[in-house]
This record gives C-alpha cells, sequence and structure tokens, in this order.
C-alpha cells in the first residue's frame, strides 16, 4: 500500500514563550525566556521557585466564558491552540469534508488543577457540591472531543497519553493517520503535562535542587 506525502499547513501554540504564533516566534529568535518566577501559588518555602507558565492567556478570543468555566484550562489550552492551527491554514470545514477531518491531542497527565479543586471541595463540602461536568471537563480526551465538536470535525478522534513522549507519538500518528488515508487532515495538539499546578504542600523530589 502506497503511503501519501505528509505536510503541515497550520500552526497554533499557547506557551510560556507567548500565545500565538509569531509572538512566540519572536520572542524564541530574541532569546527571551519563558521561564520565571512562579506566579499561580507562593513558592517561597520551596527550593526551586520558578517554572514556565502560561502568561496573559484570554481563553475569551476563542471561547464563551461559559464553555470555558466548564474545562480544565489544559482543555483551555489546547482548544486555542487547535483553533488557531485551522484558522492558520485556511481550512473551511463543510458537511462534504468533515468526516476526513479529525483529531488527536494528547497530555500527559490531563487536569490536575480541576480534580485538586474538585478533591477539596469535595472533602469541604461533601458530594453533592461535585460538578456534573467534572468528568469531561478534566480527562484528557476531551480536548479533542471539545474540539471536535467546537469545529464540526467527524473524522478520526482519539487522545495519547504518553507522559513525556506524547507530543512525539500525536504528531507521529496524525501523520499515519493522514499517510494511510484514514484522513485528509489532522489537528495533533500534544500540551503540557498537567496545565499548571494551584498548590504545593512539598519540594518534588529527587531533582528539585537542580
Amino acid at each position: 500500500m502506497s503511503k501519501r506525502r505528509v505536510v503541515v499547513t497550520g500552526l497554533g501554540i499557547v506557551s510560556p514563550v507567548g500565545n500565538t504564533i509569531p509572538e512566540a516566534w519572536d520572542n524564541l529568535v530574541a532569546g527571551r525566556t519563558g521561564i520565571a518566577r512562579i506566579t499561580r501559588f507562593d513558592p517561597s518555602p520551596f527550593t526551586s521557585q520558578i517554572a514556565g507558565e502560561v502568561k496573559d492567556f484570554d481563553v475569551g478570543q476563542y471561547l464563551n466564558p461559559k464553555e470555558a468555566r466548564r474545562m480544565d484550562v489544559f482543555i483551555q489550552f489546547g482548544m486555542a491552540a487547535g483553533i488557531q492551527a485551522i484558522r492558520d491554514s485556511g481550512i473551511e470545514v463543510t458537511e462534504a469534508n468533515a468526516e476526513r477531518i479529525g483529531v488527536n491531542i494528547g497530555s500527559g497527565i490531563g487536569g490536575l488543577p480541576l480534580i485538586e479543586e474538585t478533591h477539596t471541595l469535595l472533602m469541604e463540602s461533601g458530594p453533592r457540591k461535585i460538578s456534573p461536568f467534572f468528568i469531561p471537563g478534566s480527562i484528557i480526551n476531551m480536548v479533542s472531543g471539545f474540539l471536535s465538536i467546537h469545529l464540526g470535525l467527524q473524522g478520526p478522534n482519539y487522545a495519547i497519553a504518553t507522559a513525556c513522549t506524547t507530543g512525539t507519538h500525536c504528531i507521529g500518528m496524525a501523520a499515519r493517520n493522514i499517510a494511510y488515508g484514514e484522513a485528509d487532515v489532522m489537528v495533533s495538539d500534544p500540551l503540557p503535562e498537567d496545565g499548571g499546578v494551584d498548590s504545593m504542600v512539598a519540594d518534588p523530589p529527587p531533582w528539585d535542587a537542580g
């Protein structure tokens, strides 16, 4: 069976060095770092106090506030990057091609901030306070799910979770989907391990001092 060539036609990014391709590229070329002191919680008690955090991200550019509130921040990042990539590619999703456009987005862990917040709410207020949107708002495969619903994509739809190699596997498998004729277009979008940590109770051993 002959394989088709695969090319990248659109890009999107949400990252510590920028939340659009032009911004991120300019910062990289200029040698500007995305690493800085942690702001999402007070890192003073810990040996390591720096991280690469996403800054100045406005989810309202991509989703309405009601929809966004139901999602962990890592899903918001994935939605934003995926929407950017589709826009950048110039692809128009139609009834004729929707079944040939798929999504493959992965994450090493998923929505830890929302899981952490929900656990605290459960312990303090009981199960009746848990949102019915907790599960779809925190699990890894719902990035692909929400993005396909939002854009009307009906092709292959799945998620990969292989820790630090998730991004490589996502891009590789998306390329295979196209090469072997299972799709004409794939949105492939590797995400961070957890989308951000809201709090820490101890140093992360064993390499925290380095």
